[in-house]
Protein backbone atom coordinates (compact mmCIF):
# COMPACT_ATOMS: atom_id res chain seq x y z
CA UNK A 1 0.00 0.00 0.00
CA UNK A 2 1.19 3.71 -0.77
CA UNK A 3 0.57 6.93 0.72
CA UNK A 4 0.35 9.86 -0.66
CA UNK A 5 3.25 11.60 -1.41
CA UNK A 6 4.94 8.32 -2.45
CA UNK A 7 1.52 8.38 -4.94
CA UNK A 8 2.08 11.84 -5.93
CA UNK A 9 5.83 11.13 -6.68
CA UNK A 10 5.25 8.39 -8.94
CA UNK A 11 2.50 10.12 -11.29
CA UNK A 12 3.87 13.51 -11.22
CA UNK A 13 7.64 14.16 -9.78
CA UNK A 14 9.64 15.00 -12.65
CA UNK A 15 10.25 13.91 -17.08
CA UNK A 16 10.41 9.86 -16.05
CA UNK A 17 7.23 10.42 -13.84
CA UNK A 18 3.53 8.05 -15.05
CA UNK A 19 1.77 10.94 -16.53
CA UNK A 20 4.73 12.52 -18.32
CA UNK A 21 5.69 9.44 -20.31
CA UNK A 22 5.10 9.35 -23.61
CA UNK A 23 5.70 5.51 -23.71
CA UNK A 24 2.61 5.25 -21.23
CA UNK A 25 -0.09 6.78 -24.22
CA UNK A 26 -2.65 4.04 -24.46
CA UNK A 27 -2.61 2.85 -20.66
CA UNK A 28 -5.19 2.30 -17.97
CA UNK A 29 -4.21 3.08 -14.20
CA UNK A 30 -7.01 2.41 -11.60
CA UNK A 31 -6.47 4.51 -8.48
CA UNK A 32 -8.45 2.50 -5.95
CA UNK A 33 -8.78 2.71 -1.88
CA UNK A 34 -11.47 2.13 1.11
CA UNK A 35 -14.85 4.73 0.97
CA UNK A 36 -13.70 8.23 2.27
CA UNK A 37 -10.14 7.88 1.91
CA UNK A 38 -9.90 10.83 -0.34
CA UNK A 39 -9.02 9.62 -3.60
CA UNK A 40 -10.74 12.00 -5.68
CA UNK A 41 -9.68 14.72 -2.83
CA UNK A 42 -6.48 13.81 -3.73
CA UNK A 43 -6.24 13.81 -7.30
CA UNK A 44 -8.24 17.05 -7.18
CA UNK A 45 -5.55 19.01 -4.95
CA UNK A 46 -2.36 17.31 -5.47
CA UNK A 47 -2.25 15.74 -8.70
CA UNK A 48 -4.72 17.82 -11.31
CA UNK A 49 -3.56 21.42 -11.36
CA UNK A 50 0.06 20.62 -12.03
CA UNK A 51 -0.97 18.44 -14.54
CA UNK A 52 -3.23 20.77 -16.26
CA UNK A 53 -0.28 22.93 -16.71
CA UNK A 54 2.02 20.38 -18.25
CA UNK A 55 -1.15 19.56 -20.69
CA UNK A 56 -1.74 23.09 -21.91
CA UNK A 57 1.71 23.33 -22.77
CA UNK A 58 1.57 20.22 -25.16
CA UNK A 59 -1.60 21.55 -26.02
CA UNK A 60 -3.15 17.96 -25.11
CA UNK A 61 -6.65 17.79 -22.96
CA UNK A 62 -7.48 16.94 -19.48
CA UNK A 63 -11.01 15.28 -19.47
CA UNK A 64 -12.40 14.94 -15.30
CA UNK A 65 -15.55 12.77 -15.63
CA UNK A 66 -17.69 11.40 -12.99
CA UNK A 67 -19.67 8.37 -13.95
CA UNK A 68 -22.30 9.31 -11.39
CA UNK A 69 -25.70 9.82 -12.68
CA UNK A 70 -24.76 8.72 -16.29
CA UNK A 71 -27.34 6.35 -17.77
CA UNK A 72 -25.79 5.46 -21.21
CA UNK A 73 -22.40 4.80 -22.82
CA UNK A 74 -23.58 7.30 -25.76
CA UNK A 75 -23.96 10.33 -23.21
CA UNK A 76 -20.28 9.95 -21.70
CA UNK A 77 -19.19 9.90 -25.44
CA UNK A 78 -20.30 13.36 -25.48
CA UNK A 79 -19.11 14.95 -22.50
CA UNK A 80 -15.57 13.28 -23.44
CA UNK A 81 -15.89 15.26 -26.83
CA UNK A 82 -17.60 18.23 -24.93
CA UNK A 83 -15.05 18.11 -22.61
CA UNK A 84 -12.23 17.84 -24.81
CA UNK A 85 -12.94 20.78 -27.32
CA UNK A 86 -13.56 23.43 -23.81
CA UNK A 87 -10.37 22.28 -22.74
CA UNK A 88 -8.71 22.91 -26.25
CA UNK A 89 -9.62 26.64 -26.62
CA UNK A 90 -10.43 27.70 -22.88
CA UNK A 91 -7.95 29.69 -20.95
CA UNK A 92 -9.58 28.74 -17.78
CA UNK A 93 -8.61 24.87 -15.98
CA UNK A 94 -12.08 25.39 -15.13
CA UNK A 95 -13.37 23.28 -18.15
CA UNK A 96 -16.15 21.51 -15.98
CA UNK A 97 -18.46 24.84 -15.61
CA UNK A 98 -18.24 25.40 -19.15
CA UNK A 99 -18.15 22.51 -20.87
CA UNK A 100 -22.08 21.28 -20.89
CA UNK A 101 -23.59 23.54 -24.06
CA UNK A 102 -21.33 23.31 -26.28
CA UNK A 103 -22.87 20.10 -28.64
CA UNK A 104 -26.20 19.34 -29.26
CA UNK A 105 -26.33 15.10 -28.87
CA UNK A 106 -23.90 12.83 -30.51
CA UNK A 107 -26.69 12.05 -33.11
CA UNK A 108 -26.45 15.54 -34.08
CA UNK A 109 -23.46 16.77 -34.40
CA UNK A 110 -21.56 13.77 -35.81
CA UNK A 111 -21.39 11.93 -39.54
CA UNK A 112 -22.29 8.29 -40.20
CA UNK A 113 -19.35 6.74 -38.87
CA UNK A 114 -18.90 3.96 -36.51
CA UNK A 115 -16.93 5.14 -33.11
CA UNK A 116 -16.90 2.64 -30.33
CA UNK A 117 -19.42 0.68 -32.00
CA UNK A 118 -21.99 3.17 -32.06
CA UNK A 119 -23.41 4.27 -35.50
CA UNK A 120 -24.45 7.87 -35.69
CA UNK A 121 -25.74 9.75 -38.83
CA UNK A 122 -25.73 13.73 -39.30
CA UNK A 123 -28.54 15.30 -38.88
CA UNK A 124 -30.51 16.58 -42.59
CA UNK A 125 -31.64 19.74 -43.31
CA UNK A 126 -31.74 23.15 -41.75
CA UNK A 127 -30.07 21.16 -38.68
CA UNK A 128 -27.02 20.31 -41.07
CA UNK A 129 -24.93 23.76 -40.58
CA UNK A 130 -25.28 23.46 -37.00
CA UNK A 131 -24.22 19.85 -36.93
CA UNK A 132 -20.89 20.50 -39.43
CA UNK A 133 -19.84 23.32 -37.38
CA UNK A 134 -19.89 21.39 -34.55
CA UNK A 135 -18.14 18.41 -36.38
CA UNK A 136 -15.60 20.71 -36.74
CA UNK A 137 -15.44 21.46 -33.12
CA UNK A 138 -15.27 17.88 -32.03
CA UNK A 139 -12.37 17.22 -34.85
CA UNK A 140 -10.33 19.92 -32.48
CA UNK A 141 -11.65 18.21 -29.66
CA UNK A 142 -10.05 14.69 -30.78
CA UNK A 143 -7.18 15.81 -32.81
CA UNK A 144 -5.80 17.39 -28.57
CA UNK A 145 -7.01 14.65 -27.05
CA UNK A 146 -5.00 12.13 -29.39
CA UNK A 147 -1.64 11.08 -28.41
CA UNK A 148 -1.21 12.57 -24.84
CA UNK A 149 -4.57 13.26 -23.60
CA UNK A 150 -5.41 12.24 -20.26
CA UNK A 151 -9.04 11.27 -18.96
CA UNK A 152 -10.16 10.48 -15.48
CA UNK A 153 -13.19 8.62 -14.79
CA UNK A 154 -14.04 8.97 -10.73
CA UNK A 155 -17.08 7.48 -9.05
CA UNK A 156 -16.71 4.60 -11.06
CA UNK A 157 -18.52 2.30 -8.42
CA UNK A 158 -21.78 4.69 -8.69
CA UNK A 159 -22.49 3.92 -12.06
CA UNK A 160 -25.91 3.51 -13.58
CA UNK A 161 -27.61 0.29 -13.74
CA UNK A 162 -28.22 0.72 -16.86
CA UNK A 163 -24.78 0.81 -18.29
CA UNK A 164 -23.16 -2.56 -18.19
CA UNK A 165 -20.26 -3.24 -16.90
CA UNK A 166 -18.61 -4.84 -19.60
CA UNK A 167 -20.11 -2.34 -22.47
CA UNK A 168 -18.31 0.38 -19.55
CA UNK A 169 -15.28 -1.33 -19.66
CA UNK A 170 -14.83 -1.90 -23.50
CA UNK A 171 -16.04 1.89 -24.20
CA UNK A 172 -13.18 2.71 -21.93
CA UNK A 173 -10.30 0.27 -23.20
CA UNK A 174 -11.38 1.02 -27.05
CA UNK A 175 -11.06 4.92 -26.16
CA UNK A 176 -7.60 4.22 -24.56
CA UNK A 177 -6.02 2.13 -27.56
CA UNK A 178 -7.74 4.44 -30.44
CA UNK A 179 -7.15 7.89 -29.02
CA UNK A 180 -4.06 6.65 -27.11
CA UNK A 181 -4.70 8.78 -23.99
CA UNK A 182 -3.53 7.98 -20.12
CA UNK A 183 -6.66 7.22 -18.75
CA UNK A 184 -7.55 7.26 -15.17
CA UNK A 185 -9.90 5.18 -13.16
CA UNK A 186 -10.51 5.89 -9.55
CA UNK A 187 -13.03 3.57 -8.06
CA UNK A 188 -13.66 1.36 -4.80
CA UNK A 189 -13.12 -1.85 -5.90
CA UNK A 190 -14.02 -3.32 -2.49
CA UNK A 191 -17.42 -2.24 -3.79
CA UNK A 192 -17.28 -5.16 -6.44
CA UNK A 193 -16.87 -7.78 -4.28
CA UNK A 194 -20.77 -8.51 -4.14
CA UNK A 195 -21.74 -6.81 -7.18
CA UNK A 196 -20.01 -7.79 -10.52
CA UNK A 197 -17.81 -9.10 -9.18
CA UNK A 198 -16.19 -11.77 -11.74
CA UNK A 199 -16.78 -9.68 -14.45
CA UNK A 200 -14.84 -6.86 -12.62
CA UNK A 201 -12.07 -9.08 -11.55
CA UNK A 202 -12.18 -9.94 -15.40
CA UNK A 203 -11.91 -7.44 -17.32
CA UNK A 204 -9.56 -5.27 -14.97
CA UNK A 205 -7.05 -8.07 -15.43
CA UNK A 206 -7.36 -7.80 -19.40
CA UNK A 207 -7.58 -3.82 -19.38
CA UNK A 208 -5.71 -2.33 -16.39
CA UNK A 209 -2.03 -1.79 -17.16
CA UNK A 210 -1.35 -0.17 -13.63
CA UNK A 211 -2.73 -1.04 -10.16
CA UNK A 212 -2.56 1.92 -7.27
CA UNK A 213 -3.47 1.41 -3.68
CA UNK A 214 -4.12 5.20 -1.81
CA UNK A 215 -3.45 4.07 1.46
CA UNK A 216 -3.30 7.47 3.72
CA UNK A 217 -2.06 7.76 7.26
CA UNK A 218 -4.12 10.11 9.22
CA UNK A 219 -1.88 12.41 9.43
CA UNK A 220 -1.60 12.41 5.53
CA UNK A 221 -5.76 12.74 5.14
CA UNK A 222 -5.73 15.30 7.89
CA UNK A 223 -3.51 17.86 6.20
CA UNK A 224 -4.75 17.10 2.78
CA UNK A 225 -8.19 17.97 3.98
CA UNK A 226 -7.11 20.83 6.32
CA UNK A 227 -4.94 23.11 4.53
CA UNK A 228 -7.22 23.97 1.86
CA UNK A 229 -9.71 25.79 4.08
CA UNK A 230 -8.93 25.97 7.99
CA UNK A 231 -6.15 27.95 8.57
CA UNK A 232 -8.20 29.63 11.02
CA UNK A 233 -8.44 26.90 12.93
CA UNK A 234 -4.65 26.61 13.68
CA UNK A 235 -4.53 27.32 17.35
CA UNK A 236 -6.66 24.37 18.00
CA UNK A 237 -5.26 22.30 15.01
CA UNK A 238 -3.57 19.48 17.24
CA UNK A 239 -6.16 19.05 19.68
CA UNK A 240 -8.90 18.32 17.09
CA UNK A 241 -5.72 15.77 15.13
CA UNK A 242 -5.34 14.29 18.08
CA UNK A 243 -9.20 13.52 19.02
CA UNK A 244 -9.24 12.28 15.51
CA UNK A 245 -6.40 9.93 16.03
CA UNK A 246 -8.61 8.42 19.31
CA UNK A 247 -11.35 7.72 16.79
CA UNK A 248 -9.46 5.69 14.58
CA UNK A 249 -11.34 7.33 11.93
CA UNK A 250 -10.15 7.49 8.11
CA UNK A 251 -12.60 9.40 5.95
CA UNK A 252 -12.74 12.58 4.26
CA UNK A 253 -15.80 13.28 4.49
CA UNK A 254 -16.08 13.23 7.95
CA UNK A 255 -13.00 15.29 8.72
CA UNK A 256 -14.41 18.21 6.85
CA UNK A 257 -17.66 17.56 8.86
CA UNK A 258 -15.47 17.89 11.94
CA UNK A 259 -13.06 20.60 10.78
CA UNK A 260 -16.70 22.84 9.82
CA UNK A 261 -18.25 22.00 13.29
CA UNK A 262 -15.06 23.19 14.63
CA UNK A 263 -15.02 26.35 12.37
CA UNK A 264 -18.43 27.38 13.45
CA UNK A 265 -17.86 26.44 16.93
CA UNK A 266 -14.61 28.43 17.56
CA UNK A 267 -16.28 32.30 18.57
CA UNK A 268 -17.92 30.06 21.39
CA UNK A 269 -14.79 27.99 22.95
CA UNK A 270 -13.55 28.58 26.13
CA UNK A 271 -11.45 25.88 26.80
CA UNK A 272 -9.40 23.52 24.15
CA UNK A 273 -11.25 20.35 25.97
CA UNK A 274 -14.93 21.77 23.97
CA UNK A 275 -13.20 21.54 20.28
CA UNK A 276 -11.64 18.08 21.53
CA UNK A 277 -15.35 16.84 22.43
CA UNK A 278 -16.87 18.38 19.48
CA UNK A 279 -14.78 16.08 17.42
CA UNK A 280 -15.51 13.17 19.26
CA UNK A 281 -19.34 13.73 19.11
CA UNK A 282 -19.15 14.43 15.83
CA UNK A 283 -17.30 11.72 14.46
CA UNK A 284 -19.29 9.73 16.65
CA UNK A 285 -22.30 10.97 15.08
CA UNK A 286 -21.95 11.40 11.47
CA UNK A 287 -20.17 7.48 11.46
CA UNK A 288 -23.21 5.82 13.32
CA UNK A 289 -25.65 7.89 14.32
CA UNK A 290 -25.15 7.80 17.80
CA UNK A 291 -25.45 10.83 20.79
CA UNK A 292 -24.59 10.09 24.25
CA UNK A 293 -26.47 11.33 27.02
CA UNK A 294 -26.76 10.99 30.70
CA UNK A 295 -29.43 9.04 31.81
CA UNK A 296 -29.68 6.82 35.13
CA UNK A 297 -29.31 3.28 35.22
CA UNK A 298 -31.48 1.43 37.60
CA UNK A 299 -31.01 -2.29 38.35
CA UNK A 300 -31.47 -4.23 41.14
CA UNK A 301 -34.98 -4.09 42.14
CA UNK A 302 -34.98 -0.91 40.18
CA UNK A 303 -33.23 1.12 42.44
CA UNK A 304 -30.84 3.79 40.97
CA UNK A 305 -27.25 2.51 41.03
CA UNK A 306 -25.56 5.40 39.06
CA UNK A 307 -26.06 7.65 36.31
CA UNK A 308 -24.39 7.21 33.20
CA UNK A 309 -24.22 8.32 29.24
CA UNK A 310 -25.88 5.85 27.08
CA UNK A 311 -26.65 6.02 23.94
CA UNK A 312 -29.64 7.00 22.20
CA UNK A 313 -30.72 3.86 21.03
CA UNK A 314 -30.44 2.57 24.36
CA UNK A 315 -34.16 1.10 24.57
CA UNK A 316 -33.08 -1.10 20.94
CA UNK A 317 -29.78 -2.79 22.60
CA UNK A 318 -31.16 -5.90 24.23
CA UNK A 319 -30.07 -5.87 28.21
CA UNK A 320 -27.92 -8.30 28.07
CA UNK A 321 -25.89 -7.02 26.03
CA UNK A 322 -26.10 -3.49 27.13
CA UNK A 323 -25.65 -4.99 31.05
CA UNK A 324 -22.44 -6.16 30.05
CA UNK A 325 -21.14 -3.19 28.13
CA UNK A 326 -22.45 -0.52 30.41
CA UNK A 327 -21.50 -1.93 33.83
CA UNK A 328 -17.88 -4.39 32.66
CA UNK A 329 -14.70 -2.93 33.81
CA UNK A 330 -11.28 -3.19 31.77
CA UNK A 331 -9.15 -1.47 29.62
CA UNK A 332 -9.82 0.68 26.68
CA UNK A 333 -6.97 -0.19 24.74
CA UNK A 334 -8.51 -3.53 23.32
CA UNK A 335 -9.04 -3.85 19.48
CA UNK A 336 -12.74 -4.48 18.03
CA UNK A 337 -12.26 -8.15 18.00
CA UNK A 338 -10.88 -9.13 21.01
CA UNK A 339 -13.56 -6.42 22.59
CA UNK A 340 -16.53 -8.40 20.74
CA UNK A 341 -15.30 -11.92 21.92
CA UNK A 342 -15.17 -10.81 25.38
CA UNK A 343 -18.97 -9.93 24.70
CA UNK A 344 -20.11 -13.03 23.70
CA UNK A 345 -18.36 -15.27 26.18
CA UNK A 346 -19.55 -13.42 28.87
CA UNK A 347 -23.21 -13.59 27.90
CA UNK A 348 -23.08 -17.19 27.00
CA UNK A 349 -21.25 -17.59 30.09
CA UNK A 350 -24.01 -15.59 32.58
CA UNK A 351 -26.53 -17.16 30.74
CA UNK A 352 -25.80 -20.63 30.40
CA UNK A 353 -29.42 -21.67 31.51
CA UNK A 354 -31.25 -19.08 28.95
CA UNK A 355 -32.92 -20.40 25.58
CA UNK A 356 -30.88 -21.15 23.18
CA UNK A 357 -32.65 -19.28 20.14
CA UNK A 358 -32.78 -16.22 22.67
CA UNK A 359 -29.23 -16.61 22.71
CA UNK A 360 -28.76 -16.71 18.90
CA UNK A 361 -31.14 -13.70 19.06
CA UNK A 362 -28.27 -11.54 20.88
CA UNK A 363 -25.10 -13.02 19.21
CA UNK A 364 -26.99 -12.01 15.97
CA UNK A 365 -27.61 -8.28 17.94
CA UNK A 366 -23.91 -8.26 18.42
CA UNK A 367 -23.00 -9.78 15.16
CA UNK A 368 -24.77 -6.95 13.32
CA UNK A 369 -24.00 -3.84 15.27
CA UNK A 370 -19.92 -5.02 16.09
CA UNK A 371 -19.17 -1.12 15.10
CA UNK A 372 -21.88 0.53 17.16
CA UNK A 373 -21.46 -1.66 20.27
CA UNK A 374 -17.54 -1.20 20.60
CA UNK A 375 -17.90 2.86 19.94
CA UNK A 376 -20.06 2.56 23.20
CA UNK A 377 -17.69 0.81 25.22
CA UNK A 378 -14.49 3.01 24.00
CA UNK A 379 -15.59 6.40 24.16
CA UNK A 380 -18.30 6.24 27.21
CA UNK A 381 -17.84 3.06 29.68
CA UNK A 382 -14.27 2.66 29.78
CA UNK A 383 -12.73 5.90 29.48
CA UNK A 384 -13.50 9.62 30.89
CA UNK A 385 -14.04 11.57 27.56
CA UNK A 386 -17.88 11.96 28.89
CA UNK A 387 -17.35 13.00 32.46
CA UNK A 388 -20.52 13.92 34.38
CA UNK A 389 -19.16 17.76 35.08
CA UNK A 390 -19.41 18.07 31.34
CA UNK A 391 -23.47 16.97 31.41
CA UNK A 392 -24.57 20.23 30.05
CA UNK A 393 -21.97 21.43 27.50
CA UNK A 394 -21.88 17.32 26.13
CA UNK A 395 -25.53 18.00 25.41
CA UNK A 396 -25.31 21.59 23.86
CA UNK A 397 -22.62 20.06 21.44
CA UNK A 398 -25.08 16.94 20.89
CA UNK A 399 -27.72 19.26 19.56
CA UNK A 400 -25.46 21.23 17.48
CA UNK A 401 -24.04 18.15 15.74
CA UNK A 402 -27.43 16.64 15.43
CA UNK A 403 -29.51 20.04 14.55
CA UNK A 404 -27.15 21.53 13.01
CA UNK A 405 -27.94 25.20 14.92
CA UNK A 406 -25.73 26.03 17.42
CA UNK A 407 -27.68 27.81 20.40
CA UNK A 408 -26.39 31.30 21.33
Amino acid sequence: MANQSDIKKYLTDGENSYLNQDNRNGEILMLSGVWGSGKTHFWKKEIEKELIKELKKKGKSYIFLSLYGKDSIEELQNEIYQFSYNFSVEDSSDIISSACSVFTKVTSFMPKVSIFGLEVELAESAEKVEAENNQQKIKKGIKSLMDGGVICFDDFERKSSKIDLNDLFGFITNLTEVFKTKTIIITNQEFFKERDSEVFSRIKEKSVNKFLLLDPTVDELFETIYKEKYSALDEYKEVILKAIKITEEKNARIYIQVLDNCLEYKSHVKEKSEIFLLVLITVIFVKYNLTFRMESIKVRGGIASHDKFLPNIVELIPSAILGKIAFKAGSPKIIKATFIDKLRRSIEQKNENKKEENLKEDFLFIENNQDMLYQIYKYNVETVYFKEEDKELIEKLNNFVESGILES
